[in-house]
């Protein structure tokens, strides 16, 4: 019995070791499509040009429980910030980013925005020292920041909005910003934000960072290539309550959601550009080739923003000479109470080039369209730049806010002294939840002006990133994005870390506890039942990740570009292949029951051999004849 216990121990560890290579050890993840992503929705056909175009990036958010901070997801970056955005009058930004704020739970992403204060100490630019600063509001804003990029193709979402569609206060939006500023980091942006101008202009080159004047060609950039931080933003929802407009056309009222294609150089005012709160009809010089479908207007309160030179004391510095004029050109389309209660589509379909143009739709309906036949009177173009997705609810007084009384400074649903210049009703609507419930993006692979990366050759931006990589993060941390890590959550069950609770933690598939070979069998058969379709397991209280999966609860693929990166260090180091800990276990496991049934099988040989050569005589007789000198 104790032999085919010993049996059963090496069938479990030549199982345990098997299951290891058939699931842990599968083919290596490439690309960025969710393999929760159903084949139906592996291609999708175009409304402008009516071709197939292919799934390139995807996230269906389907696993629950995820987190997104620095560090922790492959493809998407939780940032933990204060947005210092302020206006010229004062209007500022009240939330912070926290990525707590951010999970996943049945099958949607959620961005909740609630009225916690976050308190920290940080920089004051205008007092030169370290202060404690407060925030009343937590938000969350999901960045894929120098990870996930594409230039050109569909961008779609299905998403549902926060709070209430007839009490304003919530910035809900979906947009893309090129690689080369990130988000809310003004070092990042400044002189960079939202230039898309390839060509000299010695008028314009001193505001422009990365002008088409510069002959050289650091950083790995192309040499006479303006470049920039394009923005196109999908969707910017202004909640509020019903009522005619100013302006506006086709009855549009609130709640609406602005489409917008920011670009630099704008229109300067000497060329009678239009000013808010007018129409480019009444005799202003604006773009062409314009279109605007159903249930939408003209955006008429917003057609860009002129950056100043700034003071000496502000965080960024901007001299004269670097003030420019950016655009908007921006369309308003009707939302409803529906969109506040259930998911609506959302789509831009974009092509770079000559011939380029950018296409908003909302439930399968065109709703704004910009052509590059419209811009190239100003030199601007449709973005080439690589751009990256960003996810996130914001509360600005700049945005959706009544003018507060006299007096009123103090933006705090939790004091009463602090609601008196929100709208009726705002506090009682948090907190609120922006759900997404997947996030796709298309591309027509015959068309090399679409492309997948941050890094293009024809655009690239990772050595420029490098070197300026003090601009792109916060004076606390040491780098810009963290490594990724895989596993290593605390964890009492299978099930937080992708697994599946058949077997628990502690007396499960790692630790087992076996009294008889019938419960053996049943152990080393059930390994790949139970963990065929897991992604992770808990062992010892932390998540190990089976290798294709990442994040410290094991629920995310290791997404990362299908190709070679094309601009790397000509000097290589080599890479010695390194042992996965399991496989270490692995082999020690079977060595260790390997020498423990050697040893038993010699001692048992020679105990045998033992045996053979002493045998008793019987004490009665001899061979010999004689007495037998042993008896009595």
């Amino acid at each position: 019995r104790k032999l085919s216990m010993k049996i059963g121990v090496l069938k479990i560890s030549a199982s345990a070791c098997l299951w290891y290579f058939n699931t842990m050890k599968a083919d290596a993840f490439k690309g960025w499509v969710d393999p929760d992503t159903k084949p139906d929705k592996k291609q999708l056909r175009s409304y402008t040009d009516g071709k197939v175009y292919d799934l390139v990036m995807s996230d269906e958010f389907s696993r629950p429980g995820r987190r997104f901070g620095n560090g922790h997801d492959p493809m998407w970056t939780a940032i933990e910030r204060s947005d210092d955005d302020q206006t010229s009058s004062g209007r500022m930004s009240l939330q912070f980013y926290n990525a707590s704020q951010i999970t996943t739970e049945d099958g949607r992403l959620v961005i909740t925005t609630t009225t916690e204060d976050t308190k920290w100490r940080g920089w004051n630019p205008y007092l030169k020292k370290y202060v404690e600063m407060k925030r009343h509001f937590k938000s969350g804003m999901l960045q894929s920041w120098n990870k996930f990029c594409f230039t050109g193709g569909i961008f779609e979402v299905d998403v549902q909005f926060p709070g209430r569609s007839d009490v304003g206060g919530l910035w809900p939006a979906v947009w893309l910003l090129g690689n080369l500023g990130r988000a809310t980091y003004e070092a990042s942006t400044n002189l960079m934000w939202p230039w898309s101008y390839p060509t000299c202009d010695r008028d314009l080159q001193r505001a422009q960072e990365i002008s088409g004047c510069d002959i050289t060609s650091h950083y790995s950039l192309n040499p006479m290539q303006g470049r920039g931080a394009t923005e196109i933003d999908m969707i910017e929802v202004m909640p509020g309550p019903s009522g005619k407009l100013p302006i506006c056309k086709n009855n549009l009222q609130r709640p609406y959601s602005s489409m917008t294609l920011q670009l630099a150089p704008g229109i300067p005012a000497s060329k009678h550009r239009p000013p808010s709160g007018t129409l480019p009809e009444w005799g202003f010089h604006w773009y062409k080739n314009i279109t605007y479908g159903e249930n939408t207007s003209i955006n008429p309160f917003f057609y860009g923003t002129y950056l100043g030179a700034t003071k000496a004391d502000e965080p960024i510095a901007r001299s004269k000479l670097e003030s420019y004029q950016c655009d908007a050109l921006s369309s308003m389309v009707q939302l409803t109470e529906s969109n506040f209660k259930e998911m609506h589509t959302f789509r831009i379909e974009w092509q770079p080039g000559e011939d380029g143009y950018i296409h908003w739709y909302m439930d399968g309906k065109f709703r704004f369209g910009i052509e590059q036949a419209g811009l190239n009177a100003e030199g601007s173009k449709i973005p080439n730049e690589p751009s990256y997705l960003i996810l996130n609810t914001a509360i600005s007084t700049s945005w959706g806010f009544p003018n507060p009384p006299p007096g009123c400074s103090l933006y705090d649903c939790k004091d009463p002294d602090g609601q008196c210049g929100f709208n009726p009703g705002f506090c009682k609507s948090l907190p609120a939840r922006f759900l997404i419930d997947h996030v796709r993006v298309y591309q027509n692979k015959n068309d090399s002006r679409q492309t997948v990366g941050c890094n293009p050759r024809e655009y690239p931006t990772k050595r420029w990133i490098l070197a300026h990589e003090y601009r792109y993060m916060g004076t606390a941390e040491a780098h810009a994005l963290k490594p990724i890590v895989t596993g290593g959550n605390k964890c009492t069950k299978h099930s937080q870390c992708g697994g599946f609770d058949d077997l628990t933690a502690s007396q499960g598939l790692w630790s087992p506890i076996w009294s008889t070979k019938s419960s053996v069998d049943s152990a080393a058969a059930g390994y790949n039942d139970v963990f065929a379709n897991s992604t992770g397991f808990c062992y010892y209280n932390r998540c190990k990740c089976k290798d294709d999966w990442q994040g410290p609860h094991c629920l995310v693929p290791t997404y990362s570009n299908d190709f070679p990166d094309w601009d790397v260090d000509t000097m290589m180091t080599p890479v010695l292949p390194v042992m996965p800990t399991f496989l270490w276990f692995c082999f020690g496991l079977l060595l260790l029951v390997m020498i423990v049934a050697i040893t038993s099988a010699i001692l048992k040989r020679r105990l045998a051999s033992n045996n053979h050569y002493y045998t008793p005589l019987d004490r009665n007789s001899s061979s010999s004849g004689e007495s037998n000198p042993y008896s009595i």
